[in-house]
């Protein structure tokens, strides 16, 4: 059927993103050094944003309060934005030597992420103030590359036998879109499992990660799936599904054509279940009541006897 809609606004240059509040009131749009915030009901253009030394990247509303617009550029910075005065909150210092290209809120943890076109992700507090604290850096590559070796592991554990490992080119992961999981809690051994779980759309596949543990949880790698007709994302678009599961439309970065994708949270286990623990050395001896004081009879060895010159069993 014929796309049917309202114009909301024109020649505003090479539009490079576009995302609405959650309360579809005003729309984000990034073309240039501009960020121009949109009524999605009538054809106006609610403000004009300018600040950023290079082009915009990306632009999220926060979902805790419409007022507050955080955007990120190639000058590898973000900036919160307050809606009712124009004016900058915040601005970040210079994060990377790489561009910005994409911002997620965490309503939850009441947490801002970011992540650059080299695999960079820092988390930030977001609190009352807008004043954003770093909580944490995380790097993609340094992630993938643990969840590897876990994996490893575990297939050695189990008995399978060990693959041929080639020399494997690395390639950035640039983050191109974030998005967060789902509330999904695991009921397992009677304990009640939390997740801090959110989703990162790369050039080679999809990532999920956890963020109170730094780690991967699980990647759907496009080259695991010789079906897909994408070798290569372009651009993402991730939201939550039906049934505790993520939906991602991905378009290919060569060829014209969107893929479809669905991850199923329930599916993921975490990583490293029934480990080896850890030792610790006590502060001080046990106590009397202790069975660790308990005496241990030592076994004396038994030897046959000897009868008449010949050895009884």
């Amino acid at each position: 059927k014929p796309a049917v809609g309202i114009v909301i606004g024109t020649l505003l240059g090479n539009v490079v993103h576009l995302s609405f509040c959650f309360s579809d009131e005003r729309v984000a749009a990034c073309s240039g050094t501009i960020l121009y915030v949109l009524s999605p009901k009538r054809q106006e253009i609610i403000c004009t944003l300018k600040s950023h030394l290079g082009p915009l990247t990306s632009a999220e509303f926060c979902p805790w309060n419409a007022s507050i617009l955080v955007s990120t550029s190639e000058d590898r910075t973000f900036k919160v934005w307050d809606l009712t005065t124009e004016a900058i909150f915040y601005q970040s210092f210079v994060l990377s030597g790489s561009p910005l290209l994409s911002v997620l809120f965490l309503e939850k943890e009441q947490h801002l992420v970011t992540g650059s076109t080299d695999g960079q992700v820092w988390c930030f507090s977001f609190d009352d103030d807008h004043k954003c604290h770093l909580v944490k850096k995380m790097d993609l590559q340094k992630m993938e590359k643990r969840h590897e070796g876990r994996q490893e592991t575990l297939t050695h554990q189990g008995g399978v036998a060990e693959k041929t490992i080639t020399d494997k080119v690395e390639i950035s992961k640039p983050v191109i879109q974030m998005a967060s999981c789902p509330p999904y809690t695991e009921i397992h051994v009677d304990q009640e499992i939390d997740n801090s779980w959110f989703c990162i759309g790369s050039s080679d596949g999809l990532y999920v990660v956890e963020l109170a543990t730094s780690e991967l949880l699980t990647v759907l790698y496009f080259k695991d799936n010789p079906t897909l007709s994408i070798t290569m994302a372009g651009s993402w678009s991730i939201c939550a599904g039906s049934d505790k599961s993520v939906v991602a439309l991905v378009s290919s970065l060569f060829n014209p054509c969107v893929v479809l994708l669905e991850l199923c949270l329930s599916n993921l286990r975490r990583i490293g279940d029934g480990g080896g623990g850890f030792s610790v050395f006590p502060s001080s001896p046990p106590v009397l009541e202790s069975p660790l004081n308990a005496e241990v009879k030592r076994k004396e060895p038994s030897h046959p006897k000897k009868k008449d010159g010949m050895v009884s069993s």
